[in-house]
Protein backbone atom coordinates (compact mmCIF):
# COMPACT_ATOMS: atom_id res chain seq x y z
CA UNK A 1 0.00 0.00 0.00
CA UNK A 2 1.06 3.46 -0.74
CA UNK A 3 1.72 5.77 2.06
CA UNK A 4 -1.58 7.76 1.09
CA UNK A 5 -3.92 4.40 0.95
CA UNK A 6 -2.61 3.48 4.46
CA UNK A 7 -3.56 6.63 5.87
CA UNK A 8 -6.87 6.28 4.71
CA UNK A 9 -7.36 3.16 6.07
CA UNK A 10 -5.97 4.47 9.61
CA UNK A 11 -8.34 7.19 9.10
CA UNK A 12 -11.81 4.59 8.03
CA UNK A 13 -10.52 2.51 11.29
CA UNK A 14 -10.61 5.68 13.23
CA UNK A 15 -13.33 6.77 12.44
CA UNK A 16 -15.94 4.01 12.72
CA UNK A 17 -14.61 2.95 16.51
CA UNK A 18 -15.43 6.93 17.27
CA UNK A 19 -11.92 7.70 17.02
CA UNK A 20 -9.74 11.12 16.33
CA UNK A 21 -6.49 10.97 13.85
CA UNK A 22 -3.97 12.46 15.90
CA UNK A 23 -1.01 13.53 12.63
CA UNK A 24 -1.42 14.30 9.21
CA UNK A 25 1.64 12.97 7.49
CA UNK A 26 3.73 15.24 5.89
CA UNK A 27 3.47 13.98 1.99
CA UNK A 28 -0.43 12.97 1.69
CA UNK A 29 -1.25 12.81 -1.94
CA UNK A 30 -4.51 14.72 -1.66
CA UNK A 31 -5.77 14.36 -5.04
CA UNK A 32 -5.69 10.40 -4.12
CA UNK A 33 -6.78 10.59 -1.09
CA UNK A 34 -9.88 12.34 -2.08
CA UNK A 35 -10.41 9.71 -4.39
CA UNK A 36 -10.66 7.29 -1.93
CA UNK A 37 -12.47 8.52 0.12
CA UNK A 38 -15.22 9.37 -3.28
CA UNK A 39 -15.02 5.54 -4.64
CA UNK A 40 -15.49 3.85 -1.31
CA UNK A 41 -18.25 5.89 0.19
CA UNK A 42 -16.10 7.07 3.16
CA UNK A 43 -15.97 10.99 3.31
CA UNK A 44 -18.11 10.99 6.75
CA UNK A 45 -16.56 8.36 8.65
CA UNK A 46 -12.72 10.55 7.06
CA UNK A 47 -14.12 13.41 7.73
CA UNK A 48 -15.27 12.35 11.37
CA UNK A 49 -11.78 10.98 12.31
CA UNK A 50 -10.26 14.70 10.94
CA UNK A 51 -12.20 16.77 13.07
CA UNK A 52 -9.57 18.11 15.20
CA UNK A 53 -6.93 18.71 12.38
CA UNK A 54 -9.22 20.83 10.37
CA UNK A 55 -6.33 24.08 9.98
CA UNK A 56 -3.55 21.17 9.27
CA UNK A 57 -5.03 19.87 6.19
CA UNK A 58 -5.23 21.42 2.37
CA UNK A 59 -7.88 23.96 2.61
CA UNK A 60 -9.29 23.19 -0.97
CA UNK A 61 -9.57 19.58 -0.08
CA UNK A 62 -10.91 20.11 3.75
CA UNK A 63 -13.80 21.70 1.52
CA UNK A 64 -14.81 19.46 -0.49
CA UNK A 65 -14.61 17.27 2.00
CA UNK A 66 -16.60 18.69 4.39
CA UNK A 67 -19.04 19.68 1.63
CA UNK A 68 -19.30 15.95 0.73
CA UNK A 69 -20.26 15.65 4.71
CA UNK A 70 -22.44 17.75 5.60
CA UNK A 71 -24.14 16.67 2.07
CA UNK A 72 -24.59 12.99 3.71
CA UNK A 73 -25.83 14.16 6.80
CA UNK A 74 -28.62 15.80 5.21
CA UNK A 75 -29.28 12.78 3.00
CA UNK A 76 -29.45 10.58 6.06
CA UNK A 77 -31.99 12.53 8.06
CA UNK A 78 -34.32 12.70 4.70
CA UNK A 79 -33.69 9.24 3.92
CA UNK A 80 -34.28 7.98 7.94
CA UNK A 81 -37.88 9.94 7.37
CA UNK A 82 -38.96 8.16 4.35
CA UNK A 83 -37.76 4.89 5.47
CA UNK A 84 -39.63 5.41 8.84
CA UNK A 85 -42.97 6.30 6.83
CA UNK A 86 -42.68 3.17 4.14
CA UNK A 87 -41.94 0.86 7.32
CA UNK A 88 -44.66 2.19 9.30
CA UNK A 89 -47.62 2.12 6.89
CA UNK A 90 -46.19 -1.65 6.05
CA UNK A 91 -47.19 -2.43 9.58
CA UNK A 92 -50.15 -0.19 9.79
CA UNK A 93 -51.66 -2.36 6.77
CA UNK A 94 -51.17 -5.24 8.15
CA UNK A 95 -48.43 -6.57 5.42
CA UNK A 96 -45.19 -8.55 6.46
CA UNK A 97 -41.90 -6.82 5.28
CA UNK A 98 -37.79 -7.64 6.55
CA UNK A 99 -35.63 -4.46 6.06
CA UNK A 100 -32.80 -5.62 4.94
CA UNK A 101 -29.24 -4.84 5.43
CA UNK A 102 -27.98 -1.21 5.77
CA UNK A 103 -31.06 -0.69 7.68
CA UNK A 104 -29.87 -2.94 10.08
CA UNK A 105 -25.86 -2.37 9.51
CA UNK A 106 -25.60 1.55 10.01
CA UNK A 107 -26.96 1.81 13.09
CA UNK A 108 -23.53 -0.29 14.34
CA UNK A 109 -21.66 2.46 13.07
CA UNK A 110 -21.31 5.67 15.68
CA UNK A 111 -23.21 7.80 13.86
CA UNK A 112 -25.85 6.33 11.07
CA UNK A 113 -24.96 9.02 8.19
CA UNK A 114 -21.54 7.13 8.24
CA UNK A 115 -23.07 4.50 6.06
CA UNK A 116 -25.33 6.33 4.16
CA UNK A 117 -27.17 4.71 1.64
CA UNK A 118 -29.68 5.88 -1.32
CA UNK A 119 -31.33 2.84 -1.06
CA UNK A 120 -33.36 0.64 1.61
CA UNK A 121 -33.85 -2.72 0.92
CA UNK A 122 -37.13 -4.46 2.34
CA UNK A 123 -38.45 -7.83 1.56
CA UNK A 124 -41.82 -8.38 1.25
CA UNK A 125 -44.17 -11.20 1.16
CA UNK A 126 -45.19 -12.19 -2.65
CA UNK A 127 -48.78 -13.23 -1.75
CA UNK A 128 -49.26 -9.52 -1.11
CA UNK A 129 -48.30 -8.10 -3.81
CA UNK A 130 -51.02 -6.45 -5.11
CA UNK A 131 -51.66 -4.63 -1.62
CA UNK A 132 -47.97 -3.88 -1.45
CA UNK A 133 -48.10 -2.09 -4.95
CA UNK A 134 -51.85 -0.21 -4.32
CA UNK A 135 -49.69 0.85 -0.63
CA UNK A 136 -46.49 2.12 -2.92
CA UNK A 137 -48.99 3.95 -5.10
CA UNK A 138 -50.89 5.60 -2.21
CA UNK A 139 -47.59 6.96 -0.92
CA UNK A 140 -47.07 8.40 -3.51
CA UNK A 141 -43.57 6.68 -5.03
CA UNK A 142 -43.01 6.27 -8.23
CA UNK A 143 -41.81 2.78 -9.94
CA UNK A 144 -38.44 2.66 -11.45
CA UNK A 145 -38.34 -1.17 -12.23
CA UNK A 146 -40.73 -4.62 -11.54
CA UNK A 147 -38.56 -7.46 -12.01
CA UNK A 148 -38.88 -11.42 -10.87
CA UNK A 149 -37.02 -10.49 -7.91
CA UNK A 150 -37.93 -6.78 -6.77
CA UNK A 151 -39.45 -3.78 -7.41
CA UNK A 152 -37.79 -0.82 -7.46
CA UNK A 153 -39.97 2.35 -6.33
CA UNK A 154 -38.74 5.94 -5.45
CA UNK A 155 -39.95 9.08 -3.97
CA UNK A 156 -39.49 11.68 -6.86
CA UNK A 157 -38.53 14.67 -4.69
CA UNK A 158 -36.23 13.53 -2.41
CA UNK A 159 -35.24 10.26 -4.17
CA UNK A 160 -34.82 7.59 -1.32
CA UNK A 161 -34.98 4.42 -3.14
CA UNK A 162 -36.75 1.44 -1.97
CA UNK A 163 -35.88 -2.03 -3.24
CA UNK A 164 -39.18 -4.23 -2.53
CA UNK A 165 -37.48 -8.06 -3.00
CA UNK A 166 -39.47 -10.62 -3.15
CA UNK A 167 -36.77 -13.06 -2.42
CA UNK A 168 -33.25 -12.31 -0.93
CA UNK A 169 -31.48 -15.53 -1.85
CA UNK A 170 -30.02 -14.59 -5.31
CA UNK A 171 -26.59 -15.42 -6.37
CA UNK A 172 -24.14 -17.98 -4.47
CA UNK A 173 -27.53 -18.00 -1.58
CA UNK A 174 -30.38 -19.72 -3.98
CA UNK A 175 -29.26 -23.07 -3.93
CA UNK A 176 -28.31 -23.24 -0.34
CA UNK A 177 -31.52 -21.74 0.79
CA UNK A 178 -33.42 -23.18 -1.54
CA UNK A 179 -35.52 -21.66 -4.41
CA UNK A 180 -38.84 -21.48 -2.98
CA UNK A 181 -37.21 -20.08 -0.18
CA UNK A 182 -38.26 -16.18 -0.09
CA UNK A 183 -36.61 -15.15 3.26
CA UNK A 184 -39.26 -15.41 5.83
CA UNK A 185 -39.01 -19.15 6.33
CA UNK A 186 -35.72 -18.19 7.95
CA UNK A 187 -36.90 -15.17 9.99
CA UNK A 188 -39.09 -14.37 13.08
CA UNK A 189 -41.22 -11.01 14.21
CA UNK A 190 -39.84 -9.11 15.67
CA UNK A 191 -40.64 -7.79 19.35
CA UNK A 192 -42.73 -5.11 20.03
CA UNK A 193 -44.29 -5.52 16.29
CA UNK A 194 -46.45 -7.99 14.38
CA UNK A 195 -45.51 -7.83 10.59
CA UNK A 196 -41.17 -7.02 11.15
CA UNK A 197 -39.46 -10.01 10.50
CA UNK A 198 -35.46 -10.25 10.94
CA UNK A 199 -33.35 -12.91 10.46
CA UNK A 200 -31.42 -14.54 13.14
CA UNK A 201 -27.72 -13.40 13.25
CA UNK A 202 -25.89 -15.81 11.87
CA UNK A 203 -28.41 -16.49 8.61
CA UNK A 204 -28.23 -12.34 8.68
CA UNK A 205 -24.18 -12.86 8.53
CA UNK A 206 -24.28 -15.03 5.76
CA UNK A 207 -26.70 -12.86 3.73
CA UNK A 208 -24.09 -10.10 4.10
CA UNK A 209 -21.49 -12.38 2.98
CA UNK A 210 -23.64 -14.14 0.11
CA UNK A 211 -24.13 -10.34 -0.80
CA UNK A 212 -20.18 -9.46 -1.06
CA UNK A 213 -19.31 -12.29 -2.80
CA UNK A 214 -21.70 -11.88 -5.40
CA UNK A 215 -20.57 -8.59 -6.02
CA UNK A 216 -16.98 -9.17 -5.79
CA UNK A 217 -17.26 -12.03 -8.15
CA UNK A 218 -19.85 -9.69 -10.38
CA UNK A 219 -17.71 -6.76 -10.30
CA UNK A 220 -14.11 -7.85 -9.96
CA UNK A 221 -13.84 -6.21 -6.29
CA UNK A 222 -15.61 -4.16 -3.35
CA UNK A 223 -14.86 -1.58 -1.21
CA UNK A 224 -13.85 -0.87 1.86
CA UNK A 225 -17.49 -0.31 3.32
CA UNK A 226 -18.29 -3.97 2.78
CA UNK A 227 -14.97 -4.82 5.64
CA UNK A 228 -15.92 -2.59 7.61
CA UNK A 229 -19.65 -3.86 7.42
CA UNK A 230 -18.33 -7.04 8.58
CA UNK A 231 -16.60 -5.73 10.92
CA UNK A 232 -18.56 -4.04 12.90
CA UNK A 233 -21.33 -6.82 12.92
CA UNK A 234 -18.91 -9.64 14.45
CA UNK A 235 -17.27 -6.85 16.68
CA UNK A 236 -21.44 -5.91 17.82
CA UNK A 237 -22.80 -9.61 18.25
CA UNK A 238 -21.51 -12.99 19.43
CA UNK A 239 -22.35 -15.76 16.63
CA UNK A 240 -22.33 -19.34 16.73
CA UNK A 241 -18.92 -20.32 15.12
CA UNK A 242 -19.49 -23.98 14.96
CA UNK A 243 -22.55 -23.44 13.24
CA UNK A 244 -21.79 -20.19 11.19
CA UNK A 245 -19.15 -22.41 9.26
CA UNK A 246 -21.10 -25.54 9.05
CA UNK A 247 -23.41 -23.32 7.02
CA UNK A 248 -20.92 -21.66 5.37
CA UNK A 249 -19.27 -24.82 3.96
CA UNK A 250 -22.88 -25.54 2.07
CA UNK A 251 -23.39 -22.45 0.40
CA UNK A 252 -19.74 -22.32 -0.53
CA UNK A 253 -18.59 -19.30 1.02
CA UNK A 254 -16.47 -20.72 4.26
CA UNK A 255 -13.10 -19.28 2.53
CA UNK A 256 -14.38 -16.05 1.27
CA UNK A 257 -15.59 -15.44 4.98
CA UNK A 258 -12.54 -16.58 6.23
CA UNK A 259 -10.23 -14.47 3.55
CA UNK A 260 -12.86 -11.09 4.40
CA UNK A 261 -12.52 -11.47 8.00
CA UNK A 262 -8.62 -11.37 7.85
CA UNK A 263 -8.32 -8.58 5.78
CA UNK A 264 -10.63 -6.19 8.19
CA UNK A 265 -8.30 -7.76 11.16
CA UNK A 266 -5.83 -6.51 8.83
CA UNK A 267 -7.07 -3.08 8.34
CA UNK A 268 -9.08 -2.19 11.38
CA UNK A 269 -6.72 -4.27 14.37
CA UNK A 270 -3.25 -4.19 13.10
CA UNK A 271 -3.40 -7.80 12.78
CA UNK A 272 -0.42 -9.80 10.79
CA UNK A 273 -1.00 -10.78 7.51
CA UNK A 274 -0.09 -12.81 5.15
CA UNK A 275 1.02 -12.40 1.64
CA UNK A 276 -2.48 -13.27 -0.23
CA UNK A 277 -4.36 -11.24 2.83
CA UNK A 278 -1.78 -7.84 1.52
CA UNK A 279 -2.90 -8.81 -2.29
CA UNK A 280 -6.17 -8.79 -1.45
CA UNK A 281 -5.83 -5.47 0.76
CA UNK A 282 -4.62 -3.62 -2.03
CA UNK A 283 -7.19 -5.25 -4.60
CA UNK A 284 -9.81 -4.00 -2.65
CA UNK A 285 -8.59 -0.72 -1.84
CA UNK A 286 -8.31 -0.03 -5.60
CA UNK A 287 -11.56 -0.89 -6.31
CA UNK A 288 -14.78 0.94 -5.55
CA UNK A 289 -18.01 0.58 -3.79
CA UNK A 290 -19.03 -2.09 -5.93
CA UNK A 291 -17.74 -1.87 -9.47
CA UNK A 292 -14.30 -2.00 -10.94
CA UNK A 293 -14.52 -1.51 -14.62
CA UNK A 294 -10.48 -1.93 -14.92
CA UNK A 295 -10.07 -5.13 -13.83
CA UNK A 296 -14.02 -6.51 -14.55
CA UNK A 297 -12.94 -8.01 -17.89
CA UNK A 298 -10.36 -9.73 -16.19
CA UNK A 299 -12.23 -11.21 -14.10
CA UNK A 300 -14.53 -12.45 -16.00
CA UNK A 301 -11.80 -14.31 -18.14
CA UNK A 302 -10.52 -15.34 -15.05
CA UNK A 303 -13.61 -17.49 -13.45
CA UNK A 304 -13.20 -19.72 -17.06
CA UNK A 305 -9.39 -19.52 -16.44
CA UNK A 306 -8.94 -22.98 -14.31
CA UNK A 307 -7.46 -25.08 -16.56
CA UNK A 308 -4.88 -22.90 -17.22
CA UNK A 309 -5.54 -22.30 -21.10
CA UNK A 310 -5.92 -18.58 -21.53
CA UNK A 311 -7.12 -18.22 -24.85
CA UNK A 312 -9.32 -20.88 -24.27
CA UNK A 313 -10.89 -19.04 -21.14
CA UNK A 314 -11.05 -15.72 -23.29
CA UNK A 315 -13.06 -17.65 -25.90
CA UNK A 316 -15.37 -18.99 -23.30
CA UNK A 317 -15.55 -15.48 -21.60
CA UNK A 318 -16.69 -14.28 -24.90
CA UNK A 319 -18.90 -17.10 -25.45
CA UNK A 320 -21.16 -17.11 -21.99
CA UNK A 321 -21.47 -12.70 -22.55
CA UNK A 322 -22.87 -13.39 -25.73
CA UNK A 323 -25.04 -16.13 -25.07
CA UNK A 324 -25.91 -16.15 -21.26
CA UNK A 325 -26.64 -18.95 -19.45
CA UNK A 326 -30.18 -20.12 -19.79
CA UNK A 327 -30.90 -19.37 -16.18
CA UNK A 328 -29.95 -15.64 -16.65
CA UNK A 329 -31.99 -15.60 -19.79
CA UNK A 330 -35.06 -17.04 -17.65
CA UNK A 331 -34.59 -14.07 -15.53
CA UNK A 332 -34.15 -11.71 -18.10
CA UNK A 333 -37.37 -12.90 -20.20
CA UNK A 334 -39.63 -14.81 -17.48
CA UNK A 335 -41.62 -16.12 -20.69
CA UNK A 336 -38.95 -18.59 -21.15
CA UNK A 337 -39.49 -20.39 -17.69
CA UNK A 338 -42.67 -21.96 -19.05
CA UNK A 339 -41.43 -21.67 -22.91
CA UNK A 340 -37.59 -22.48 -22.73
CA UNK A 341 -37.74 -23.35 -26.67
CA UNK A 342 -38.23 -19.92 -27.11
CA UNK A 343 -34.25 -19.48 -26.13
CA UNK A 344 -32.91 -18.94 -29.15
CA UNK A 345 -35.21 -16.49 -30.67
CA UNK A 346 -34.41 -14.15 -27.76
CA UNK A 347 -30.66 -14.51 -27.53
CA UNK A 348 -31.51 -12.42 -30.54
CA UNK A 349 -33.87 -10.28 -29.23
CA UNK A 350 -31.20 -9.80 -26.42
CA UNK A 351 -28.68 -9.03 -28.49
CA UNK A 352 -30.73 -6.76 -30.84
CA UNK A 353 -31.19 -4.31 -27.43
CA UNK A 354 -27.51 -4.45 -27.17
CA UNK A 355 -26.52 -3.72 -30.69
CA UNK A 356 -29.30 -0.50 -30.00
CA UNK A 357 -28.69 0.25 -26.28
CA UNK A 358 -25.52 -0.98 -24.78
CA UNK A 359 -22.61 -0.04 -26.75
CA UNK A 360 -20.02 -0.84 -23.69
CA UNK A 361 -21.21 -4.70 -23.71
CA UNK A 362 -19.50 -4.30 -26.82
CA UNK A 363 -16.53 -3.10 -25.87
CA UNK A 364 -16.11 -5.34 -22.88
CA UNK A 365 -16.12 -8.25 -25.87
CA UNK A 366 -13.28 -6.76 -27.17
CA UNK A 367 -11.69 -5.77 -23.53
CA UNK A 368 -11.90 -9.61 -22.49
CA UNK A 369 -10.03 -10.75 -25.86
CA UNK A 370 -7.52 -8.00 -24.81
CA UNK A 371 -6.58 -8.86 -21.03
CA UNK A 372 -2.81 -8.48 -20.12
CA UNK A 373 -1.70 -11.65 -18.79
CA UNK A 374 -0.78 -10.10 -15.63
CA UNK A 375 -3.97 -8.79 -15.47
CA UNK A 376 -5.43 -12.00 -15.53
CA UNK A 377 -2.83 -13.72 -13.81
CA UNK A 378 -3.05 -11.25 -10.63
CA UNK A 379 -6.91 -12.12 -11.09
CA UNK A 380 -7.00 -15.72 -10.67
CA UNK A 381 -4.96 -15.50 -7.49
CA UNK A 382 -7.39 -13.45 -5.94
CA UNK A 383 -10.76 -15.20 -7.23
CA UNK A 384 -9.22 -18.82 -6.64
CA UNK A 385 -8.22 -17.61 -3.43
CA UNK A 386 -11.51 -16.00 -2.08
CA UNK A 387 -12.51 -19.69 -3.79
CA UNK A 388 -15.88 -17.85 -5.73
CA UNK A 389 -15.21 -19.47 -9.02
CA UNK A 390 -18.20 -20.91 -8.78
CA UNK A 391 -20.53 -17.76 -8.29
Amino acid sequence: MTNTEKFFVECVKRGIKDEKIDVIPNELDYKQFYNLCASHSMSVVVFKALENLKSQVLPEFWKRLQFSAQRHVMLDVQSEYDINTVLTAFEERGLKYMPLKGYHLKKLYPSTDMRYASDCDVLIDVNQLKEVRALVDELGLATKRHDEHHDIVYYSETKTIFELHKTIFVGPLEKYFGVENKGFERASVRGGYEYFYEMDREIFYISLLGHSAYHFAESAGVGIRHLTDIYLYRKAYELNEEYLNAELEKCGLRKFKDEFEKVSAYFFEDAEADEFTKKLAKHILESSLLANEEKKSASDVAAHAIENDDKKAKKKSVWRKIFLPTEQMKFLFPVLKKAVWLLPFFHIVRWMQVLFTRPKAIKQLKQMQNVESADLAHMKEIRGGLDINHL
